[in-house]
């Protein structure tokens, strides 16, 4: 079953893993905890992830921390490889992937809802920091620290998750403090204005896909130039603003083809798109295929 929130759909975590994760020797404790709560170690040979995911929304947050191999994932529009002693963070909500796990991976991912870890100020500084840089270096001494406190939580997960599951939520809110502490001492939350104006970019053109607005609108919506607005997030992002809106809204495309039953024509109206024959040209341009073609392929998972 797909929830809606805002008219976004998105994952349950039991329906998600149902999907994409083969957990059978899990079952009755992932019933019983992953719509709140969920880890594992990455060298567990139990749980075999369906690679690649496509672009999806889950009703939680997650993490990804690797001491050994590599891992890809996508945020949005942003690739991410993960290596030894880095972190990967995705909020709620956000569209994400998973497209790779290399053979030798180790680590942990852990997925929580904001009710679980009820600590209102610590999830926004989390959730704050995810949004501004999802990728993080964690040095080695913190990452021991982050990887014990994990293998703790994950003990106390499998012997008895009811028994375990406040004192979970505490390990858990020391493992969230780390991340945040690392933040900060690193100085990648140090915020210039050019960072400024791209999250307020990304933050607009993520409220409104379904509004179709053209640069120029957007940058006025900003209160800079189309030209000014395009330099910056070229500085920050490697690509041009209409490059960045067009990816967006094929990702959410992507999420609405996978998580709804909506016929195309709808999905291209939720989109802005007020041609069908255009989005189908525009889907096709930066996919590779048709919007037909691409939840046929995704119905075979």
């Amino acid at each position: 079953m797909v929830s809606k929130k805002k008219n976004i759909s998105v994952f349950q975590p039991f329906d998600f893993k149902n999907q994409f994760v083969d957990f059978s020797p899990h079952q009755t404790l992932l019933r019983e905890s992953v719509n709140d709560f969920f880890i594992h170690a990455l060298n567990d040979k139990t749980i075999k992830l369906k690679l690649p995911v496509p672009p999806h929304k889950k009703t939680v947050n997650d993490l990804l921390i690797v001491t050994k191999g590599c891992a890809t994932r996508q945020v949005g529009i942003k690739i991410f490889e993960i290596f030894k002693n880095e972190l990967l963070s995705v909020a709620q909500l956000k569209v994400a992937t998973v497209d790779f796990y290399s053979q030798d991976l180790d680590g942990f991912y852990c997925h929580f809802s904001n009710d679980f870890l009820a600590d209102n100020t610590l999830l926004l500084n989390w959730q704050l920091t995810s949004n501004q840089s999802n990728k993080i270096t964690v040095d080695k001494k913190r990452a021991d620290r982050i990887c014990q406190l994990l293998t703790l939580i994950n003990d106390l997960f499998r012997s008895n998750w009811e028994r375990h599951k406040k004192l979970i939520a505490q390990y858990l809110r020391t493992v969230i403090t780390e991340i945040n502490l690392q933040e900060t001492e690193t100085g990648s939350q140090k915020n210039s204005s050019k960072r400024d104006l791209t999250a307020s970019y990304m933050e607009l053109i993520n409220a409104n896909l379904d509004k179709g607005y053209t640069i120029r609108e957007l940058a006025e919506m900003l209160h800079v130039t189309p030209n000014h607005l395009n330099k910056t997030i070229k500085n920050n992002l490697g690509k041009s603003a209409q490059c960045v809106y067009n990816e967006t809204r094929l990702q959410e495309a992507k999420v609405l083809l996978l998580q709804t039953s909506k016929d195309i024509g709808q999905i291209a109206s939720d989109l802005g798109f007020s041609d069908l024959s255009y989005f189908g040209k525009f889907f096709r341009k930066i996919a590779g295929q048709s919007p037909l073609a691409y939840r046929k392929m995704i119905e075979k998972y």
